[in-house]
């Protein structure tokens, strides 16, 4: 075939290492990325009593829950101050 490229060794060599950096970061980033999320998605349901300071996790959408370790009422956000 008139026209064809070869590939040298050379250029197999840094084709498969820049190939394997590339899949590398690729993969890492992904990973990075769905952590970052669930992180989230873990704060969203994370409650601190304003009272004893226990974090619990509330398991439904209601927006008062009451504390597992001292049973105070707590709004699921914005808590304000302890005490």
């Amino acid at each position: 075939m008139k026209g064809a490229m070869e590939l040298t060794l050379n250029e197999l060599v840094l084709g498969v290492i820049f190939g394997s950096l590339v899949l590398v970061s690729g993969i890492s980033l992904l990973s990075r990325m769905l952590h970052w999320k669930t992180e989230q998605r873990l704060a969203r349901t994370r409650t601190v009593c304003r009272l004893c300071g226990h974090i619990f996790i509330s398991g439904h959408e209601a927006n008062l829950n009451h504390c597992e370790a001292c049973g105070a009422l707590n709004r699921r956000r914005g808590n304000g101050k302890l005490g």
